[in-house]
């Protein structure tokens, strides 16, 4: 644009000078070609002289006035920015995560409801001498409905599950816990749950067995579903826990439950974990998922219960009791072992009695995520008696020794899975634990042949 007008000022000024001097020519006379030229030159280079001083000036009074904005700087075109999406979505406060959940947007308020089918078919083979020596037959063995969730903060949480009787079909409630984080890692659980400072069977769930059931060295030894307080912390490399309650199976279904229908004044248990190296993800269940890497934890726990002395009852001052257990697990990529030994013995004014019992058992998914194979020793030594407390019975054998062998096929891990399993007592089955399949034997009788196969649905 300066340049234009640079060149517009010039020409007009050329172009007047031009006319002028043309009426000068005509003035005197286009016939008087005789005028000097040079006297014409000199005149105009004089005033083109002025008049490129002038735009000179003219420039430089308009640089003045208009500074130069220096380079043009690019154009830069940023994305149109959408609204922010609502805070909590209704799918994300509604919906399906390993249980059916409701949520408010702040998770302040939270509810999972999750359900269990566990369908069984059993085999009992015995040798009598009187009655059927052939036992079979279908169970639902458990449909519960589960539901846990938090309350006004995610550090409250509540528990529990309506069950059905497998005999009855009476409903009742088997579980029902508040539990409380605190902010040091500290977690306070009060109510009625299975007791989780005493044998790792007892505090695995039963969605998570490796067999069909627990073993019968678990029913022996096992102090159940109790009633009370427990405090516990995990760590990165150990963890501990004491439970404070009512007595062994105080939260039984099969018990009276007030406070003053117990048989004993007081008991606690407790255990000490160690996780040499692993995940503790992976100590929740007897199963080694091929995508598991090693993983090694040791349990030293205890039990000790005291009688309810004074009691219109007197068998419950024969309550009074303690017992101690040592566990191993072993998992890596598919394999898993596991190993637990246990003591227990009377402390009262009745017979002396010594308890011991040993178990052990692996696994390998020889196809990953879907067959594993599994092998299992129980050893019970009853030292006469059948328990140590309240309703203690003589027994013929002190000696029980029960092989199983059976293999899990996962359709889709825990949430569906079938399993099938054989087992064989070796010696007199001292009394009946129906869950297991095992019932009482004749007093010299043994050889008991238990089949059971379960179809696991969790949902």
């Amino acid at each position: 644009m300066r340049l234009w007008f640079q060149c517009g000022i010039v020409s007009a000024a050329v172009g007047m000078l031009f006319l002028a001097g043309a009426d000068a020519l005509l003035g005197q006379g286009i016939t008087q070609p005789s005028q000097p030229l040079r006297a014409i030159d000199a005149e105009l280079s004089a005033e083109i002289d002025a008049l490129y001083q002038r735009i000179t000036e003219l420039e430089a009074r308009i640089a003045e006035s208009h500074p130069d904005p220096g380079p043009v700087e690019p154009i830069e075109f940023y994305p149109c920015v959408s609204p922010e999406p609502p805070v909590c979505p209704f799918s994300k406060c509604v919906g399906y995560d390993n249980g059916f959940y409701l949520r408010t947007c702040d998770k302040n308020y939270s509810l999972k409801i999750r359900g269990l089918l566990q369908f069984r078919q059993y085999s009992d083979w015995r040798n009598v001498t009187t009655g059927d020596d052939f036992e079979s037959g279908f169970v639902i063995e458990r449909a519960p409905i589960l539901f846990s969730g938090n309350f006004i903060t995610p550090q409250l949480k509540y528990w529990y599950i309506l069950q059905a009787s497998r005999a009855s079909g009476t409903e009742f409630l088997e579980e029902g816990k508040i539990i409380y984080e605190f902010d040091n890692g500290l977690v306070l659980q009060a109510g009625r749950f299975r007791d989780p400072g005493f044998l790792r069977e007892m505090e695995v769930s039963y969605t998570r067995q490796l067999g069909v059931e627990r073993s019968y060295y678990n029913s022996v030894f096992a102090s159940g579903v109790l009633e009370g307080m427990s405090l516990s912390k995990q760590n990165e490399g150990y963890r501990w826990m004491a439970f404070l309650n009512d007595g062994r199976n105080s939260g039984s279904s099969a018990v009276n439950k007030d406070f003053y229908q117990d048989y004993t004044d007081i008991a606690l248990s407790a255990s000490f974990d160690i996780k040499f190296f692993g995940e503790w993800a992976q100590y929740g269940d007897f199963t080694s998922w091929p995508d598991e890497g090693p993983a090694l934890f040791l349990r030293t726990s205890m039990f000790w219960e005291a009688g309810e002395h004074g009691d219109s009852v007197p068998a419950n001052n024969q309550s009074g009791f303690i017992s101690y257990a040592g566990e191993l697990t072993y998992e890596n990529h598919g394999f898993a072992a596991f190993g637990s030994l246990v003591g227990r013995h009377s402390k009262n004014d009745g017979p002396e009695i010594n308890q011991y019992g040993g178990l052990c058992q692996i696994s390998y998914q020889v196809i990953p995520n879907h067959f594993e194979p599994f092998a299992r020793y129980e050893h019970i030594w009853f030292d006469g008696y059948t328990d140590v407390g309240y309703n203690l019975m003589p027994v013929n054998q002190s000696t029980l020794n029960i092989m199983s062998v059976g293999f899990n096929w996962y359709f889709h891990r825990h949430g569906l899975k079938f399993t099938m399993e054989a087992l064989h007592a070796f010696d007199e089955v001292p009394f009946s634990a129906p869950n297991t399949g095992f019932l009482q034997d004749e007093p010299g009788e043994s050889g008991q042949t238990v089949l059971r196969s379960q179809i696991q649905m969790f949902f």
